[in-house]
């Protein structure tokens, strides 16, 4: 954390009434205290970095674990006895009287939750009021920076190019009469991501016919059913350039393996990409006249499906935040998993994914939207907005 940052940090607090940010964490279960100070090494004690709306941070660091702290600005408070870590830190923060923590009320983000209760009652014990540090994670945690922006462009034109070349295998194996099971295209757009200089946490999806209603579906070798004529074929791939503090690109794109896609997977395609887009305008529509918070835009691309009397099939979030994991630290769009109130800031990626999930068959889309100064931007063209046919 360099000067900068922590100017901008304590101006923020003083700005939002608070006495100051601790953070919190313990055997590395905190990751946002982990990657926010930068904790590499052994971490399997408590410690606390508090950083004051004025004045010099204060590190509360076990004896044994000095070396992952020398690097923080500021302070730094050794203890081995708990004793002792209870007795500094109540003299630290005497005349306290707000702080944020990473607490989230009645458990509704617990993306945010990640202290616990003993350690909440403690520093209340102190006489202070403990607030959600959410929005100060959201402003200082998951705001990407101008080369991670570009990293993540790049992913997407991959993802792209992968996604093109993944139908058309598809096809081609069809054509030729080669088997080509959900297992064999996810291995091929591994292949993808190998060529391309990039990785991935967790495999691509493939999902044939009813496969697909299970949005977290994993083909296996075993188990993998064959793409053959007249199959809805959903694949969502994400993945990033295997470069230090890249961004994930993610992106769901459909195709059917016939010539005339069925009635009823239209209307519901055409329905979730009607979502989708509504959801967009809304935060173009508002982003210079208010502040947009997850939650609504959540609720707006949720009205549109259940409108249409199919709200039961959409199961998930409408999105997830995207950073250097594919489900980053910054606001998700979402008021139906959790309630997630923290605004939309510029530097803020996520993506926009409504789906329709029936027992024989699934249909989804998925967008990366990056707020930028400006407001809302599609970090991808083109926007799928029929089921492509492959023959």
């Amino acid at each position: 954390m360099n000067s900068n940052k922590l100017r901008q940090i304590q101006g923020e607090l003083a700005r939002l009434g608070l006495d100051g940010w601790l953070i919190y964490d313990f055997h590395g279960g905190n990751d946002i205290a982990v990657r926010f100070l930068s904790l590499s090494g052994i971490i399997t004690r408590r410690s606390f970095y508090f950083i004051p709306a004025s004045g010099t941070p204060i590190a509360f660091v076990h004896a044994i674990e000095k070396k992952p702290f020398d690097h923080l600005p500021g302070q730094k408070i050794y203890y081995s006895s708990y004793r002792i870590l209870e007795e500094k830190l109540r003299r630290a923060l005497e005349g306290k009287k707000r702080l944020a923590m990473e607490y989230s009320p009645k458990g509704r983000l617990p993306y945010i939750g990640k202290v616990d209760a003993g350690t909440l009652e403690l520093i209340q014990s102190f006489g202070i009021e403990v607030v959600t540090s959410a929005n100060l994670v959201a402003r200082f945690d998951a705001c990407l920076s101008p080369e991670q922006i570009e990293s993540h462009r790049e992913a997407i034109a991959h993802l792209f190019e992968i996604k093109g070349a993944t139908f058309s295998l598809i096809k081609r194996r069809i054509e030729t009469g080669n088997k080509i099971t959900e297992y064999d295209a996810v291995q091929f757009m591994l292949e993808c991501f190998e060529r391309a200089g990039m990785i991935t946490d967790d495999p691509p999806i493939c999902a044939v016919g009813p496969n697909g209603s299970n949005p977290h579906y994993v083909p296996t070798e075993d188990g993998a059913a064959e793409i053959t004529r007249d199959n809805l074929v959903l694949i969502d791939l994400w993945a990033k350039l295997k470069k230090p503090r890249s961004v994930y690109g993610d992106i769901t794109w459909m195709c059917y393996t016939g010539s005339e896609l069925p009635q009823e997977y239209a209307e519901h395609f055409a329905l979730v990409c009607m979502a989708r887009d509504a959801a967009v305008k809304y935060m173009q529509d508002h982003w210079k006249k208010q502040k947009i918070y997850g939650y609504q835009v959540d609720d707006v691309c949720r009205a549109i499906i259940t409108h249409d009397n199919l709200g039961n099939y959409f199961t998930h979030r409408t999105g997830h935040s995207i950073a250097e994991d594919p489900h980053g630290p910054g606001p998700n769009i979402d008021n139906l998993e959790t309630e997630d109130r923290r605004q939309l800031m510029p530097g803020h990626l996520f993506s926009i994914e409504p789906g329709l999930y029936f027992e024989d068959h699934a249909v989804r889309t998925e967008i990366d939207v990056l707020i930028t100064e400006d407001g809302p931007e599609i970090t991808q063209t083109p926007i799928q907005q029929e089921v492509a046919l492959l023959f």
